[in-house]
């Protein structure tokens, strides 16, 4: 099967990110119109696609000032599809990319049981004394 990548999604694919935000703990109960306006304010979206089916396999999304900071978002592989490599791509697209790849720091969020995947493309827990601090909408 062909993959290929994609920077926007078609409103089946947005269907499918959906599907497969179903099946994350973090993500499951997200709206179709929050998701939408999520994507439409994103500053890079990152997509990997079956060629043949034009179906959504994985995703990430990118919010960056293009200079200082980027953050990493809502990584998300399609359970059945997993350990074929298409994080890989994903990372590939997104630490190559002309403005993404010159940010001074790249960053991304996770939980403990996924820091493994996210080491072997370069990142770190070493965090230069840096803490990430959160606020929930109440």
């Amino acid at each position: 099967m062909a993959l290929r990548l994609v920077t926007r999604l078609t409103p089946e694919q947005v269907g499918d990110l959906m599907r497969l935000f179903e099946d994350t703990y973090w993500a499951s109960e997200r709206s179709r119109d929050d998701v939408e306006r999520m994507l439409s304010s994103s500053s890079f979206l990152f997509g990997v696609v079956d060629s043949g089916t034009d179906r959504l396999l994985a995703f990430a999304r990118v919010l960056t000032d293009g200079v200082f900071r980027a953050v990493i978002f809502d990584v998300v592989v399609d359970p059945g599809r997993r350990g074929e490599g298409l994080a890989r791509m994903l990372f590939d697209a997104i630490i190559s990319h002309p403005i993404l790849g010159e940010v001074e720091y790249l960053v991304l969020y996770c939980k403990e049981d996924v820091v493994g995947l996210y080491e072997r493309f370069g990142f770190t827990e070493d965090c230069q004394g840096m803490r990430l601090m959160l606020r929930k909408r109440t």
